[in-house]
């Protein structure tokens, strides 16, 4: 049997791509640490815990060593999604410790899912004055 030069060639392309997209996806983070984000495997859905509609999503940003909204009311049920847009490292901590994002360097992010009615002081635990207050109602 006679084996033609382009089914070698096709094979080999596709066993190269098998192990490069293997390679890319095998890391949840970069070489300095990861990036606080999850990675929810295709085949699987997040528990409800976990999941926000597009419309229950909100996203604050640190910026000038504020958190941008500072206030926000939400609805049960919203993510939230902290940004560090400064240079210095931030947290996004609760007072009562029902979250707490750990450092967070530039472009990390940190999300929380807020399913119960109340408010929730939180500060930067790295710059104590950095306060906000999220009231889901």
């Amino acid at each position: 049997m006679k084996t033609r030069p382009v089914t070698i060639l096709c094979l080999i392309a596709a066993i190269a791509v098998s192990v490069l997209l293997a390679g890319c996806a095998a890391g949840d983070g970069d070489a300095t640490g990861g990036t606080h984000k999850a990675i929810i495997p295709l085949d699987k859905t997040p528990p409800a815990s976990e999941t926000a509609t597009a419309k229950n999503e909100v996203r604050i940003e640190i910026q000038d060593f504020v958190f941008k909204p500072a206030e926000i009311t939400i609805p049960p049920g919203t993510k939230v999604t902290w940004i560090n847009k400064d240079e210095a490292p931030h947290t996004a901590t609760s007072v009562d410790k029902k979250f707490n994002s750990g450092g967070l360097d530039t472009d990390d992010e940190f999300s929380f899912v807020f399913n119960d009615k109340g408010e929730y002081p939180y500060f930067c635990a790295l710059h104590p004055h950095m306060k906000a207050t999220i009231t889901v109602k």
